[in-house]
């Protein structure tokens, strides 16, 4: 057996994340990251290169509460603050009786999450 060989078998023991991909029918399925095998949900091996896989990250419906965690990236001025609705692009103006104030769509406001990266 070649010393190549050898190391991509010993590199697969190592869990890999299955990868999420939607079809041309708009279906989801996972797939193998090595070989991009179509693999069942929750199979701890690839059928076609013996990879590892690990499903921690992709199998998120079965969490207890069934909550998903989403991130969304985007820009923000240099300025910004964290918890500084005024300057932040996803905040929106909304009435409350007579006066307006900005608001968190995420319903974050006074306990932002946002990470500066």
């Amino acid at each position: 057996m070649h010393s190549d060989d050898i190391k991509a078998q010993l590199i697969r023991q190592f869990p890999a994340e299955v990868v999420e991909q939607k079809g041309s029918m708009n279906q989801m399925y996972y797939s193998c990251p090595t070989c991009g095998r179509m693999v069942s949900l929750g199979m701890d091996k690839c059928a076609g290169c013996n990879q590892i896989l690990s499903w921690k990250n992709i199998n998120q419906e079965s969490s207890p509460d069934g909550k998903k965690k989403a991130i969304l990236e985007f820009e923000v001025l240099g300025e910004f603050t964290i918890g500084d609705c005024r300057k932040c692009p996803i905040s929106y103006i909304a009435a409350n009786g007579s006066e307006s104030s900005y608001e968190c769509p995420l319903k974050m406001r006074g306990s932002c999450k946002i990470k500066l990266v």
